[in-house]
């Protein structure tokens, strides 16, 4: 069981208190004028968020990433058809049955009923203070408007509670973990357009409700198959990395080290937004995907290549950019690609860019791909120990690497690795470096 912050515990708790606060005052305010079909169109509600739960999509996107929840949808329409107490214990049942059927934490049950509660209370009575009661949301412009404004005013609830109780968790700052989980189109579109369908539906019969769940699902499954396509798709890209590295005994596995190395040096910068952090990773994994279009007899010469053939290799992270820029979980990813042997100093290839100029991820992945290089056996010349790459990789910041990069990978490097130590040391020109990492 993972150790819950002290922070993150005492978030949850005033997290609950706050709810706990606002149903009560609820309760005073407006106290329990529920009818019967009130009761009736809460108790589907329950059990269609109950059910829903199970349809939850994470989704890559270029700019952010994203979850997509039917509950989202289903709480936003209890609140405007049940007013703001019905709808938050609609709501925080739902997700406290739901989560104590997945066996979740005691704390993260307190926190989603609470937080799910909260955010619908709060959207209800925004839209009350501005809807006309005479309309549904979608009867009247005022109420369209309502409906949108209740939408911003859940999400940003939602998320907000949620980042508050568990950046500490993720060692992330509140609004960076915010920023990288927030859709702005999901909230001001999808959200309101679906949600206000259920109270139309409700007010001419209460058994046309349930009938919603029919395209509601439907287009998550959609979105779910979508969404395997996409994963199917990074594997199988990542399987011909691997492939690729498979014909040559001297880089096996070389994408998937850089990957571990990249990741280390991501570990000592906390301040980089997740959705920044995952776009650098998997750019890392596939940064030598472009070398399938390398002939053989350049990519797996043992000895010192020609001029023609160097000149062919350097086309390599150029061909990996353009594979990957037609697929969107890798659109950001292309200039990390294209640009991961440009150098510091600008003698890099193939843009000769200097400097900050050089995307960050490309500044991180030079420094991963040239340590695993000086530390991987190659056919001229035995690994060098850890110690020596090491050393070379701080001999060159400033020429060849970013400076802050280095000490950031400096940091990351300096657990005992004893077994590696045991390896023969060979000493290193900068222009051996140079020469490896462009491998």
């Amino acid at each position: 069981m993972v150790r819950v912050p002290l922070r993150t515990r005492i978030s949850a708790v005033v997290l609950a208190a706050v709810s706990l606060s606002a149903l009560t005052w609820g309760f005073l305010h407006y106290g329990v004028d529920w009818s019967r079909e009130d009761i009736f169109i809460a108790v589907l509600l329950c059990v269609m968020i109950v059910l829903v739960e199970k349809f939850s999509v994470d989704f890559p996107h270029a700019e952010f990433q994203f979850a997509v929840s039917i509950s989202a949808v289903l709480a936003l329409a209890a609140g405007l058809t049940l007013g703001p107490v019905l709808a938050a214990l609609v709501v925080a049942i739902g997700t406290l049955v739901e989560d104590l059927w997945e066996h979740l934490q005691p704390i993260q049950v307190l926190v989603n009923a609470s937080n799910l509660g909260l955010a619908t209370f709060c959207a209800a009575i925004s839209y009350g203070w501005i809807a006309d009661e005479q309309y549904t949301p979608l009867g009247h412009p005022r109420n369209m408007a309502a409906a949108v404004i209740a939408s911003v005013v859940y999400t940003m609830v939602n998320t907000w509670s949620l980042s508050i109780v568990v950046a500490p968790v993720v060692g992330e700052s509140t609004f960076r973990l915010w920023r990288s989980n927030f859709s702005p189109t999901f909230i001001l579109v999808a959200l309101p357009a679906l949600g206000s369908l259920i109270p139309v539906v409700a007010s001419e019969s209460p058994f046309g409700v349930p009938i919603l769940l029919v395209p509601l699902l439907g287009s998550h499954l959609a979105q779910r198959a979508l969404r395997k396509v996409q994963l199917e798709t990074q594997a199988t890209i990542e399987s011909l990395v691997d492939a690729l590295e498979v014909r040559d005994v001297y880089t096996h596995n070389h994408s998937v080290r850089v990957t571990n190395y990249v990741q280390r040096i991501l570990d000592q910068m906390p301040h980089l937004p997740q959705g920044t952090r995952k776009m650098i990773h998997d750019a890392a994994r596939v940064h030598d995907l472009g070398k399938m279009g390398v002939r053989d007899g350049a990519l797996l010469k043992p000895g010192k290549l020609t001029d023609e053939e160097y000149e062919e290799i350097k086309r390599h992270s150029a061909i990996g950019a353009d594979l990957i820029g037609n697929l969107e979980m890798y659109r950001r990813s292309v200039r990390i690609v294209r640009h991961h042997h440009e150098r510091w100093d600008g003698k890099g290839y193939p843009d000769g860019l200097a400097g900050e100029a050089i995307p960050l991820g490309a500044r991180i992945i030079a420094v991963a791909d040239s340590f695993d290089a000086m530390t991987s056996d190659r056919p001229y010349r035995r690994a060098m120990s850890f110690s020596t790459a090491l050393a070379e990789i701080r001999r060159n910041s400033g020429i060849q690497f970013d400076p802050k990069i280095v000490e950031a990978f400096d940091q990351a490097m300096r657990e005992p690795i004893a077994e590696r130590e045991a390896m023969p040391v060979q000493e290193a020109t900068e222009a051996q470096v140079s020469a490896v990492s462009a491998a």
